[in-house]
């Protein structure tokens, strides 16, 4: 059997696509965005349900065109929707910081000590457990290098891997008909 990959191919760059998006537009607010923890939570769970809700939607409709798959099929279709969603938002969180905007990475810096100063006095913590908190805090973990960044990578691709077997769990049964398309 043969299967066709070029549905999940087109869902990897719609969620590609996406994510650049995303990422331009946390770019252009991130005074706003980055000024509240309240803001910061729900724009992470909503690009965390984005990167959960495309890799099921292609590999469910890879599942539809094909009529069923098998687990092999489904992971392959879920890992190459994630490896090409995941290729695009690395790819624009390394060109951000380092080619179109340098001084991102400090005002990203600024926002985040202030932000935390602010809230851990607000908490009533000492001085010295603010000054403590905040040496852990780096401008380099604002600007991101291309080892890192290939880091991240990696490491979300094994993320992506565990849910792309998850999904296959559910995907692999056949449908009612109990058709399998192939390519000559």
């Amino acid at each position: 059997m043969n299967p066709d990959y070029k549905l999940p191919i087109r869902y990897g760059l719609i969620g590609g696509m996406i994510m650049v998006a995303i990422s331009l537009i946390t770019y252009m607010f991130y005074a706003t965005l980055f000024g509240s923890m309240w803001i910061q939570m729900a724009f992470g769970f909503l690009t965390m349900g984005i990167m959960i809700f495309i890799p099921v939607w292609g590999t469910v409709s890879y599942k539809h065109e094909m009529g069923s798959v098998t687990f092999i099929q489904a992971v392959t279709a879920s890992m190459i929707i994630i490896f090409l969603t995941l290729l695009f938002s690395n790819i624009i969180a390394y060109v951000i910081p380092n080619w179109l905007d340098k001084e991102y990475a400090q005002h990203l810096y600024d926002i985040v000590v202030a932000n935390t100063t602010a809230t851990m006095e607000k908490f009533g913590s000492s001085d010295e457990d603010i000054e403590k908190a905040m040496e852990r805090v780096t401008l380099e973990q604002f600007t991101p290098t291309i080892l890192s960044t290939l880091k991240s990578f990696g490491i979300s691709l094994g993320v992506g891997l565990i849910l792309s077997l998850i999904v296959a769990l559910f995907v692999k049964r056949p449908s009612k008909d109990g058709e399998v398309k192939t390519e000559a």
